[in-house]
């Protein structure tokens, strides 16, 4: 099946994300692969606070997917910082149309993370900011238009849990090299986790030399394996 031009990014040759499925595949690689739910529940009945890192923006699909889990997991109170970046962000328009097979699924997280992401000067470097207000609590969304090198450093504060999330190392090799994967570790809280789709020889040591012990997890589709990490040294 040939894949519509809008869902390739054509800065790396590559499909955004798998067509079909990309919202479970989310929920399977980085939400039960940082334990992310676990973590918000076993903090009690407080606030709950938690910080997220992500590595590869795109069209917003892991943030909805996000959204989506949190809105079914029946906690309240919570108070989520969504930190991401984008080298070459994608107009709202494009957006939406990369995200519109979702719909019947996800469809008003979708508008309301459009509305608010057209908001964004896209044409200006560095943080860009947006709320976004649901049933389960507040979440504010990070954008970091620019080097996601850049990004990590810029951070004042270390992450629980990061979806690294960027095209594959073929494809985009600067986003799994050593020095980022090292800055992401440095920005990342004792028992913090970390999940990707790539099981890479050279991302798999990049995490370990990074603090995470690393191991792999069943796939989702038709991937027979992804990773997990869990920061275990600083």
């Amino acid at each position: 099946m040939e894949i519509p031009a809008y869902l390739v990014n054509e800065h790396y040759d590559d499909r955004f994300f798998d067509v079909f499925n990309a919202i479970a595949e989310a929920k399977h690689v980085f939400f039960q692969g940082s334990g992310i739910l676990e973590s918000l529940s076993a903090m009690g009945p407080a606030k709950k606070e938690f910080r997220i890192g992500e590595t590869g923006f795109g069209a917003g699909r892991v943030l909805v997917a996000l959204m989506d889990l949190l809105g079914s997991s029946g906690l309240t109170g919570l108070n989520i910082t969504y930190n991401s970046v984008e080298l070459h962000p994608v107009a709202a328009g494009r957006m939406a149309a990369i995200l519109e097979s979702f719909r019947p699924e996800v469809g008003p997280l979708i508008d309301q993370l459009v509305m608010a992401y057209g908001s964004i000067d896209l044409s200006r470097k560095g943080w860009q900011q947006v709320q976004l207000t649901r049933p389960f609590g507040s979440l504010t969304l990070n954008l970091w238009i620019g080097e996601a090198l850049d990004m990590v450093r810029a951070l004042d504060r270390p992450c629980d849990a990061w979806f690294l999330d960027g095209h594959g190392p073929k494809k985009n090799p600067a986003m799994w090299r050593q020095e980022l994967l090292l800055a992401i570790g440095e920005k990342t809280v004792i028992g913090g986790a970390c999940a990707t789709y790539t099981v890479a020889g050279e991302v798999r040591r990049g995490l370990t030399a990074a603090g995470f012990s690393v191991e792999q997890a069943p796939g989702h589709g038709g991937k027979k394996a992804v990773l997990r990490g869990l920061k275990t040294v600083r």
